[in-house]
C-alpha cells in the first residue's frame, strides 16, 4: 500500500479499536495514573479484608480494608483523603473497581451506584475495597458483634453513618469479585398490616380486567384491600361485563366517559381510596405468586421509601426463561429507559442486578406503591403528562422530597404491555411522546441526565440499557455535533458520470435507519434541540478507509448543507456487504443543531471525498427527512422503479 494508504487504514484500525475495546479508551481518557505517594501513608493503613479489624487498631487516620490480591489506587488514595478532610461527616468510602488479566489487560470494570440503602441491604456491593475513618471504629469497637467478618462489620457500621462513593477505579484485582449471597429483607408492620387500594385504570377490556381481578383475589395472600376500577368510557356492552365482574369481585366500579388520561385516573381512584397505600395496576398485569402484596405495602411503609415497583416480565410460555420488561428505570441522557429490558432473567446480570432488590430513580406505574400521603405530599400524578412519563415525573418528585424508590425483585409480574391503549410507534405518538418528555425535565431540570442509583460511566445512549461501559465514541458524548455548513458546490453538477455508474438510488449499499429529536438541558433549565440521523453507506468495492465521508441535506430548491460525521462500528452490516471492504466501520450518526437548519424536507446523500487525491463523488439515497423546531423529525422514502 502507498503510504497515504497505510495512514488511512492505521486510522481507520485505531478508530475499530476504540469502538469495540471501549474500557481500553475509558482508561485512557478518564484514569489518572498514580502511584502510591509516600506521604500518604502518613495518614492511611492498608490491611486486608479478608482478616477483619485487628485487636489494636493502627495509628492512623483512616484504615483501607482491601483484599488481599490487587493493587489499591495510589491517585484513588489521595482523592479519599481530600474527601475525608473536606467533609468530617464522611466515614467510609467505597469505590469503582475492575479486574487486570494476562498481559496487564485490564476489564471488567464494575461500576457502582452512589450511595443506596436497600440496594446493600439486599446484597452489600462495596466490593474490594472500603477506606474507614478510625474515629467511628473506635467509637463503635465494643458494638461491633465480629470483628474478623468485615462483611458484618460494615453493615454493623453503615446504620450509623451515610457511605461516600467515590467516583474512580479505586482497586484492579487478579480474579472476578466473588458473587454474594442476595438477601430479600421484608420489614414487619410496625401495628396491623394496613389497608392497600389498588387502582385500576381501564376500559373495554373486561377480559384483561377479569383476570388481573382473579389474581388479586384468588391468588394473593393479603385481604386488607380494596380494589377501584376507573373506567373511562368503556362500550355498553363492555361496561355490562364490567358490572358483572364487579358483582362477581365486589370491587368499586367508577365510570366517566373521558379521553384517556393516565395521570387523571389514577387521581380519581386515588381520591375514592380509604387505603393507608395505593398501589397503581395496570388491568394487563399478571400476578405470580402470593407474598407479592406483603411485600410491597410492607416496604412501602417504611419512612425513608417512596414508590416501590416490582420486576415485569414480557408474557412468556411457562417453561421458557422469561424475558425482562421492566425491572426499574434508569434515567439517562436520552430520557427514561426500562432496566436490562429485553434481557432473559437467568443467571447474575451485571452483579446481580437482576436479584437483588434496589433503590432506582423510578418505577412504571404499571405496578408502583406508595404510601398515601407521600402521594398526596408530592401532590399526585401530573395530570398534563397524559400517557407518558407520569410514573417517572411522579417519582421523581418523590426523590427530590428526599424519599427512595425502591424496586423489588423478589416481585415479579407478567405485563402485557400496552395492550390496552396500543404501542407507540406511530408518528403521532412519537410527536406526543417528545412533547411529554420535554415536560417532564422542564418540571425537573436537575435530573436531566442525573441518576444516582446508575454509575455514569455505563452507557447512556442505548434504550436496552445493557450495564456496559459507557462508550468513548464522539457521537455519544454530550455536547456532540457534526459541523455543518452550505454547499457552495452546485448540486447538479457533484454526480457526473461516476454517479450514474454506481446506479444512484437502486444502489443497495446505504440505509437510513432513523432520524430523532434530541434535548439537552443545562443546570437552568434551559435547552437546546439535535436532530440526529443514523444509518450507514459505503463505495462499492472500494476500501472504506480511503475515503472521508460527510452528509449532505438538498432542500427543494436544491439548496445543500453539508455536514461531518462520527463513523459507528456497525458489525451487523458486514454480512450485508459482504465484498465491501471495511464495512464494519460503515455506520454513521450526525447530530445537528436545530437551529442551524431552516425548517423543510430534505432528501439525503453523502459525499465520499478520496483521501488520495481529495476528488468527491456523491451518492443520493430515496431517503428523505422533515425537519421542523418542535416537530419530531420523520423520514420518508421514494418507491424506486
Amino acid at each position: 500500500m502507498k503510504e497515504w494508504e497505510v495512514q488511512a487504514k492505521k486510522e481507520y484500525d485505531e478508530e475499530i479499536n476504540r469502538q469495540l475495546y471501549p474500557y481500553r479508551q475509558w482508561l485512557k481518557d478518564n484514569e489518572k495514573l498514580a502511584a502510591g505517594d509516600l506521604k500518604l501513608m502518613e495518614h492511611f493503613a492498608l490491611l486486608y479484608y479478608e482478616k477483619g479489624i485487628p485487636e489494636y487498631l493502627p495509628d492512623k487516620e483512616f484504615i483501607i480494608f482491601h483484599k488481599e490480591y490487587g493493587k489499591v489506587s495510589g491517585a484513588a488514595m489521595a482523592r479519599m483523603l481530600e474527601v475525608f478532610t473536606e467533609d468530617p461527616e464522611v466515614d467510609i468510602i467505597y469505590g469503582d473497581e475492575d479486574v487486570e488479566w494476562a498481559k496487564a489487560e485490564r476489564r471488567n470494570p464494575w461500576f457502582k451506584p452512589d450511595w443506596s440503602p436497600d440496594t446493600y441491604e439486599s446484597l452489600p456491593y462495596f466490593g474490594s475495597l472500603v477506606a474507614v475513618r478510625k474515629s467511628l471504629l473506635e467509637k463503635k469497637m465494643k458494638e461491633i458483634p465480629v470483628l474478623n467478618d468485615m462483611d458484618g462489620v460494615l453493615e454493623f457500621l453503615v446504620k450509623y453513618t451515610r457511605p461516600y462513593h467515590l467516583d474512580m477505579i479505586v482497586y484492579t484485582g487478579t480474579t472476578e469479585v466473588a458473587e454474594k449471597e442476595v438477601k430479600h429483607i421484608v420489614p414487619d408492620f410496625p401495628d396491623d398490616p394496613v389497608k392497600v387500594s389498588v387502582i385500576i385504570p381501564s376500559k373495554d377490556h373486561p377480559d384483561l380486567l377479569g383476570r388481573c381481578i382473579i389474581g388479586l383475589t384468588s391468588l394473593t395472600d393479603y385481604r386488607e384491600m380494596e380494589i377501584i376500577v376507573i373506567d373511562n368510557g368503556s362500550s355498553e356492552e363492555n361496561r355490562e361485563q364490567y358490572e358483572s365482574l364487579k358483582d362477581i369481585y365486589g370491587f368499586e366500579y367508577y365510570y366517566e366517559p373521558m379521553q384517556f388520561n393516565f395521570s387523571r385516573m389514577c387521581n380519581i381512584g386515588a381520591l375514592r381510596s380509604s387505603g393507608e397505600v395505593l398501589l397503581f395496576l395496570n388491568d394487563d398485569t399478571e400476578v405470580l405468586g402470593r407474598d407479592w402484596m406483603w411485600i410491597l405495602a410492607s416496604v412501602t411503609m417504611q419512612p425513608h421509601v417512596g414508590a416501590v415497583g416490582a420486576k415485569l416480565y414480557y408474557p412468556h410460555e411457562s417453561d421458557e426463561i422469561p424475558r425482562i420488561q421492566h425491572d426499574g428505570i434508569t434515567n439517562t441522557i436520552l430520557g427514561p429507559v426500562h432496566k436490562m429490558g429485553g434481557f432473559r432473567d437467568t443467571g447474575s446480570i451485571y452483579h446481580g442486578q437482576n436479584l437483588c432488590d434496589r433503590d432506582v430513580i423510578a418505577v412504571t406505574g404499571a405496578c408502583l406503591a406508595v404510601e398515601k400521603k407521600k402521594f398526596n405530599a408530592v401532590g399526585g400524578f401530573f395530570e398534563e403528562l397524559i400517557v407518558a412519563y407520569n410514573d417517572v415525573d411522579l417519582c421523581f418528585s418523590l426523590y427530590e422530597k428526599g424519599w427512595m424508590n425502591v424496586l423489588r425483585n423478589d416481585v415479579r409480574l407478567i405485563h402485557h404491555e400496552s395492550v390496552s391503549r396500543g404501542t407507540d410507534e406511530s408518528y403521532e405518538r412519537k410527536q406526543r411522546r417528545m412533547q411529554e418528555w420535554l415536560e417532564l425535565y422542564k418540571r425537573h431540570p436537575g435530573l436531566y441526565g442525573r441518576d444516582p442509583f446508575y454509575n455514569k460511566n455505563l452507557v447512556q445512549t442505548r434504550l436496552d440499557v445493557d450495564y456496559s461501559i459507557n462508550s468513548p465514541c464522539e457521537y455519544e458524548k454530550n455536547g456532540a455535533v457534526s459541523a455543518l455548513k452550505i454547499s457552495d458546490i452546485p448540486v447538479e453538477s457533484t454526480g457526473g458520470p461516476l454517479q450514474r455508474r454506481l446506479g444512484l438510488d437502486i444502489n443497495p449499499q446505504y440505509c437510513i435507519d432513523s432520524a430523532e429529536m434530541l434535548y439537552e438541558f443545562d443546570e437552568s433549565g434551559d435547552y437546546s434541540r439535535q436532530w440526529v440521523i443514523e444509518g450507514w453507506m459505503a463505495p462499492i468495492k472500494q476500501p472504506l478507509w480511503q475515503y472521508d465521508r460527510k452528509l449532505i441535506l438538498i432542500s427543494a430548491d436544491k439548496e445543500a448543507y453539508i455536514a461531518d460525521v462520527f463513523s459507528k462500528y456497525r458489525p451487523d452490516v458486514k454480512p450485508v456487504l459482504a465484498q465491501q471492504p471495511g464495512a464494519e466501520m460503515s455506520g454513521f450518526v450526525v447530530r445537528l443543531q436545530a437551529d442551524d437548519i431552516e425548517d423543510g424536507e430534505y432528501r439525503l446523500g453523502m459525499y465520499f471525498i478520496s483521501k488520495k487525491n481529495s476528488k468527491p463523488f456523491v451518492r443520493y439515497t430515496n431517503t428523505y427527512v422533515q425537519l421542523a423546531k418542535d416537530v419530531y423529525p420523520r423520514l420518508r422514502r421514494e418507491e424506486v422503479s
